[in-house]
């Protein structure tokens, strides 16, 4: 077989692997990130809103809308979990 050594395919994927993986994140990983901490508060606020309407209705109200604005939170948070696994590879091997 011919050809550069397994050696010199080796180093070459690492290089690669180094220029598309920088040590500072770029800045779509700072947006995930921003993005990632809005979602949980979001759903951190929309969970207390639920607790709240079902502390409150004393089995007299469903809480549906509080409980499909949590929903919505939720959606938004797996989002956001998704896109901060995009962004941020390396963020997440550390």
């Amino acid at each position: 077989m011919g050809g550069a050594p397994l050696g010199s395919h080796l180093l070459a994927a690492s290089l690669v692997a180094l220029a598309i993986t920088p040590d500072a994140p770029p800045s779509d990983c700072r947006s995930a990130d921003a993005a990632y901490d809005a979602a949980l508060a979001s759903v951190t606020e929309a969970l207390r809103t639920y607790e709240a309407c079902l502390a409150a209705s004393r089995g007299r109200n469903q809480c549906a809308a509080e409980f499909d604005e949590l929903d919505v939170a939720r959606l938004d948070y797996e989002d956001a979990v998704a896109e901060y696994e995009r962004a941020c590879p390396v963020a997440l091997s550390t």
